[in-house]
């Protein structure tokens, strides 16, 4: 019986294989992007909003529609639309990967949890997001990433 085991195991070594080292690395930037445009899409909304000279329908979304509790209109705001343009770069090219998840999560977070529910924002959709960015966050960004270049750049330097 173990001598079959051992059989099926050396048949599924090269798919464990393929597994590791191609699909795993292909879903990790696939993760990262589908969130990282998420988040990208809005603060470019925003960003619009103030070429546009229209930064007041902005602020009026963090006025009226979804205040920030303990912040104001104007900081969450401009924090908002940083963190919506940069952290979502940062987890695409995987660079400080874990960093940039922790921040959308964060977002997404103060979304659910932060702003009061008579808003109408929390959504079954955010715990989806929370969970596809603890990929990045536990694991790292992956093997396509900036962090796993210099990493492998270091310890290529180091030895």
């Amino acid at each position: 019986m173990i001598k079959y085991l051992k059989k099926i195991d050396g048949f599924l070594d090269t798919p464990r294989k393929l597994t590791s080292c191609i699909l795993s690395p292909a879903l990790d930037l696939s993760i990262r992007i589908y969130m990282a445009q998420i988040f990208f899409v809005s603060g470019q909304l925003k960003l619009n909003n103030y070429l546009n000279d229209d930064w007041g329908s902005t602020l009026f979304l963090f006025q009226e529609i979804h205040p920030v509790p303990g912040i104001s209109a104007e900081y969450a705001a401009i924090g908002a639309t940083a963190g919506e343009l940069i952290l979502p770069i940062l987890l695409v090219l995987g660079l400080f990967g874990r960093f940039a998840a922790t921040g959308l999560i964060v977002m997404t977070m103060v979304i659910q949890f932060a702003v009061p529910a008579d808003y109408g924002l929390r959504s079954d959709h955010h715990y989806l997001w929370m969970m596809l960015l603890a990929v990045p966050l536990i694991k790292g960004p992956g093997l396509i990433s900036l962090d796993a270049l210099i990493r492998k750049f270091l310890n290529k330097s180091n030895a």
